[in-house]
């Protein structure tokens, strides 16, 4: 008889212990395998396994999802999970962006609600649309395991953005944005100045107008410079006055987590030179150019949540200044790579090219894209540079340090190829909307007391 009762609460025993747990009516992408491998002996066991499913789901961003019960029948023990879908979508107030917003967020309809996504989400589109502020509230839909988001935006008169950064060639060089958002339409208006210990290098202003949710937008603007340069080759300082508006029609669209530009450009332009000898640079006083541009721009900024972004940009263009057919091109790529969760390496490359001798279509070499000097006036028709840093993550969203190196060939102002290269060491700090920025460059074929410090500080609100 005791023999007996043993085999039957052995069999007992053995038959909880073998329940094995499945999961029924999950289909968000929530990984589950280390669960369903394992089993339970009991109903707290069960119970406690439930729990574990449910804070899991929470934990994940399903925070209105949740496991309902559980059934231990057989050799399986059940766990029925109940998914809150997104059944509705409201928007208020009535605002000038309403149905953009409606469409961009009709993408979220009929899925399970995920707190991450739907964030994510809506930061992309506060971006996109100039939003001051966006509060979600989560609501029960008509009693129902689903859920209504109620979404009240407030949409932003302006928006600003400041910069002042120790340039090289400029020196130290303020920048105020005013961004103003009109009905599919952004408008920007800048104004910049540098200056250094002896003089103002630069005034700039400019305003522009873009058409920037639409499959074929407009881009119209124009800008008003005055500048401090030096012919390196003479050692002949200019000033050059130019007005350069433009017009653009193109189409902005999305590739993967790219938001692409592409456009063709008419523009014009119209430099006076002064404050030089004329006879002994070769340097007409009223230099007049006008053509097309094709360009070509895709970031993941709108879409990535690290601090540095991935970029794209080339422009090729073509026309005439004065009697010379000119043509221009340019490329730069920008393309940060997360190696471990603290450690990226960033690729970088930037290229340069005009079929122009005219010192006023040339660009400095040594700026920001080689630094190294503080005030090398040396110009180039062509210039090729590649770069590479690796970014640290010291601080958590707070402070990165870089160790950089860039190297390239460019054609000095004799037309001789010429090769050059530099190294440095940087620091970024982030504090909520203000970015600092602090480094030390050398160029590596000068001696090491040869460096240049740099700076920059920006905010935006």
């Amino acid at each position: 008889m005791k023999t007996l009762s043993f085999l039957l609460l052995f069999i007992f025993y053995s038959s909880i212990c073998m329940a094995k747990v499945i999961v029924a009516g999950l289909t968000a992408p929530l990984d589950i395998a280390d669960m369903e491998n394992q089993t339970v002996a009991s109903k707290q066991q069960a119970k406690a396994m439930a729990m574990t499913l449910t804070n899991k789901l929470h934990e994940s961003g399903y925070t209105t999802s949740y496991v309902s019960h559980y059934e231990i029948q057989n050799d399986n023990c059940t766990l029925f999970v109940v998914e809150s879908r997104i059944a509705q979508i409201q928007i208020v107030p009535d605002t000038r962006v309403k149905a953009m917003l409606e469409k961009d967020l009709s993408v979220l309809k009929g899925t399970v609600y995920n707190k991450y996504t739907v964030y994510e989400l809506i930061s992309r589109v506060k971006q996109t649309y100039m939003l001051q502020s966006v509060t979600i509230d989560v609501v029960n839909y008509n009693d129902s395991s689903d859920v209504r988001l109620i979404i009240r935006v407030k949409a932003a008169t302006f928006f600003y953005a400041f910069e002042i950064a120790i340039q090289p060639i400029y020196g130290v060089v303020p920048l105020l944005t005013v961004s103003e958002p009109l009905f599919k339409t952004i408008g920007t208006q800048q104004v910049q100045v540098g200056f250094n210990e002896e003089r103002v290098t630069l005034t700039k202003a400019s305003i522009e107008f873009m058409n920037h949710k639409s499959v074929c937008g407009w881009h119209v603007g124009s800008e008003l410079y005055r500048e401090y340069g030096q012919w390196e080759r003479y050692n002949m300082p200019f000033t050059v006055t130019g007005l350069k508006p433009f017009l653009g029609m193109g189409s902005i669209f999305n590739i993967g987590v790219f938001d692409c530009a592409l456009f063709l450009y008419g523009k014009f332009s119209y430099l006076k030179v002064s404050d030089h000898n004329a006879i002994a640079l070769n340097i007409p006083e009223d230099i007049t150019t006008k053509g097309c541009e094709l360009s070509f721009k895709a970031t993941d900024k709108v879409r990535s949540i690290t601090k540095k972004n991935m970029s794209v940009a080339m422009s090729f263009f073509g026309g005439k200044s004065n009697e010379e057919y000119l043509c221009q091109s340019r490329l730069s790529v920008f393309l940060p790579l997360q190696v471990t969760h603290t450690l990226y390496i960033i690729p970088a490359g930037y290229s340069f090219y005009t079929n122009s001798k005219n010192r006023m279509h040339a660009e400095y070499v040594f700026d920001s894209y080689l630094l190294g000097y503080e005030a090398r006036y040396t110009a180039t028709q062509s210039r090729h540079i590649a770069g590479f840093e690796c970014m640290y993550e010291l601080i958590y969203e707070m402070l990165f340090c870089s160790v950089f190196t860039n190297a390239g060939l460019y054609k000095d102002e004799y037309g001789q190829w010429t090769n050059t290269a530099n190294a440095g060491l940087s620091a970024d700090l982030y504090y909520h909307s203000v970015t600092a920025t602090a480094g030390c460059a050398w160029n590596i074929h000068e001696k090491f007391e040869q460096y240049y410090v740099f700076t920059a500080l920006k905010s935006s609100w």
